[in-house]
């Protein structure tokens, strides 16, 4: 493993998406490590990114080959009123760890085709598109997660596709809409 002592959760990505390409899982990095990359830099403890599983791949299996790779797992399932159906975890002896968030409700399939591809450290890694990544951050609500919206809409906004946008937040919801568009308003306001 790559990472030398803790606060290295970035470099541990590495190590599970290569675990993750051996498997043909998909995934898309989402969380801080997203935020960074369409606004200003956050600090994040973990590395979070979502998975969908195509053949033979399960989330059992995925985990136990994570656990034969050297990392330390622990497997959540939600409830059938939790966004997200399940998360492993892969973490390591220093502390740092990486959240594989599957079944995100809300999320649709093409999602992962809309991922960009990026260099970190040399290596190629998968970040969310930023329509998805603003439509997921308005689903999860929090005054961060709204932050981190209206701060990828300001640093990354003009490279975005707003029909698009619109489409994907629709799918999480009215509400989610509606918070959607005042972001919108608020950054052409800040625009001019």
């Amino acid at each position: 493993m790559r990472a030398t002592g803790p606060g290295q959760s970035a470099l541990l990505l590495l190590d599970v998406i290569a675990v993750l390409d051996k498997f043909q899982v998909d995934y898309a990095v989402v969380g801080a490590m997203a935020a960074s990359f369409y606004g200003p830099v956050r600090a994040s403890l973990d590395a979070d990114a979502i998975i969908s599983f195509k053949g033979q791949t399960s989330l059992e299996n995925l985990e136990r080959e994570l656990k034969k790779a050297g990392f330390d797992t622990q497997l959540r399932r939600g409830d059938h009123d939790d966004p997200i159906s399940a998360v492993l975890v892969a973490a390591d002896e220093h502390g740092n760890r990486v959240d594989l968030l599957l079944g995100l409700r809300g999320m649709e399939a093409a999602a992962f085709a809309r991922a960009v591809e990026v260099q970190f450290m040399n290596e190629p890694v998968r970040i969310i598109g930023i329509e998805d990544f603003i439509a997921m951050k308005v689903f999860a609500g929090s005054p961060k997660d709204i932050d981190d919206a209206r701060n990828a809409l300001a640093v990354s906004g003009q490279d975005l596709d707003a029909d698009l946008l619109r489409k994907i937040t629709r799918q999480y919801g009215r509400q989610e809409l509606d918070i959607l568009e005042q972001l919108l308003t608020d950054n052409r306001k800040t625009e001019d």
